[in-house]
C-alpha cells in the first residue's frame, strides 16, 4: 500500500511540474494521425510527425486539432515547492580544551651539552 501511494504521489508531482503530463495527448496523437491517415491513406507517421512538429505551423483548417496535439506548445507556469519545517531549540555545549605540556625527549637528548652546533659551526680564524 506504501509502495502505490509513493508512486501515485510523485505520478502525480511529476505530471503537475514537468511537460510529462503532455504524454497524456499520446492518444490524441493517435487519432489524429488516424485523422489525416483516411484523407490522405499514403502518410506515414514519420511524414505525419515531420508535418506537425517540424515544419513551420500552417493555419489552416484543422489548425485547432493541431494545438491539441502532444508537445505541440509550452504551458508557461511556474510551480513551486515549499516545505516549512519548525526547527527544534539545539544547545550545543562545548567543553574547553585541557592544556597538558609533555616534554618529549628525542633521542640522546638528554645527555648532550646545550651548545654542540658550536662544536661543528665554528667563525674563521685568523691564521
Amino acid at each position: 500500500m506504501r509502495k502505490l501511494t509513493g508512486i501515485l504521489l510523485i505520478s502525480v508531482y511529476m505530471l503537475s511540474f514537468a511537460e510529462l503530463h503532455n504524454l497524456l495527448k499520446i492518444p490524441v496523437l493517435l487519432e489524429h494521425f488516424k485523422e489525416h491517415k483516411q484523407e490522405d491513406p499514403s502518410i506515414s507517421f514519420w511524414s505525419f510527425i515531420k508535418l506537425h512538429y517540424f515544419d513551420p505551423i500552417v493555419v489552416d483548417d484543422d489548425y485547432q486539432r493541431d494545438q491539441q496535439l502532444p508537445f505541440r506548445d509550452t504551458d508557461c507556469c511556474i510551480v513551486t515547492t515549499a516545505s516549512v519545517c519548525e526547527c527544534l531549540q539545539v544547545t550545543v555545549e562545548i567543553q574547553p580544551l585541557s592544556e597538558q605540556s609533555k616534554k618529549f625527549h628525542l633521542f640522546d637528548e638528554i645527555n648532550k651539552p646545550q651548545f654542540t652546533s658550536f662544536d661543528i659551526f665554528q667563525p674563521p680564524r685568523c691564521a
